[in-house]
């Protein structure tokens, strides 16, 4: 599957041409793509190198297929792209999580029952109970 780079004044049976391999990229693979999500992968796409589409198209398309789903929605394609995008400074911001100690639950210890359960407290003070 290759990709001409064509100039800005192509005509539009080029990118009409460009959708049709678009789409069937994804039907060889067994994936429907939605015309939402092709409008969303051809702004991807256009946004690439034009030697690197090929790889692109092929990573997007496989993991798609591991998301186990036979349609293609914007939304998909939308997580899809972003997952595929995150940098090492995303994946540590969405490891870390900041909790207000006066909004999170306390947990009480029951021995009889052998279990916790959550208390819910309106007002905590800095000093304990």
């Amino acid at each position: 599957l290759t990709f001409g780079t064509g100039s800005s004044s192509s005509s539009s049976s080029s990118l009409i041409a460009r959708r049709r391999r678009v789409a069937r990229a994804f039907k060889s693979r067994g994936l429907t793509l939605h015309a939402s999500a092709l409008d969303g992968m051809m702004s991807v796409l256009s946004h690439e190198r034009s030697d690197e589409i090929d790889i692109v198209l092929q990573t997007i398309i496989d993991a798609c297929k591991e998301k186990n789903v036979r349609i293609v929605t914007q939304d998909l394609l939308t997580s899809v792209v972003s997952d595929l995008t995150k940098n090492d400074k995303d994946v540590i911001d969405e490891s870390m999580q900041l909790l207000n100690a006066f909004d999170t639950p306390r947990l009480h210890y029951e021995p009889l029952r052998k279990q916790f359960t959550l208390l819910s407290c309106e007002s905590k003070s800095l000093f304990g109970d």
